[in-house]
């Protein structure tokens, strides 16, 4: 496994290779949403444009447009996972009428060996 400068050089050179083409994919990106718009995938297309609005840096890679205020921010400390909330838990003794038997009473017979 390619370690140190070896392996750094070769994230440059790519990062340097999609620079250099950085402008032709965008067209391309920009002509693939058209076409779905165009076929009616309107979903497809608005989807695709706020990826390309929520993802476009200025020359400082700051963000060109900013984020909405109607989107939820990611907490900076903590985990950043999905929440799980659970609803709805009983917990045994507590607000709970206490069982009753089954009516008619259980008749209790005793047996003896012979």
């Amino acid at each position: 496994m390619p370690v140190g400068d070896l392996h750094f050089s070769s994230v440059k050179k790519a990062r340097a290779a999609l620079m250099a083409r950085a402008e032709e994919i965008l067209n391309k990106y920009q002509r693939l949403i058209d076409q779905a718009a165009a076929a009616g995938d309107y979903e497809t297309a608005l989807r695709h444009m706020q990826h390309l609005i929520d993802h476009m840096p200025t020359d400082e890679g700051t963000r060109l447009v900013d984020m909405s205020i109607d989107k939820a921010a990611q907490a900076e400390t903590g985990p950043r996972g999905p929440t799980i909330q659970i609803v709805g838990i009983n917990m045994g003794g507590v607000g709970n009428a206490p069982k009753q038997l089954p009516s008619p009473a259980v008749e209790v017979i005793d047996v003896k060996p012979e």
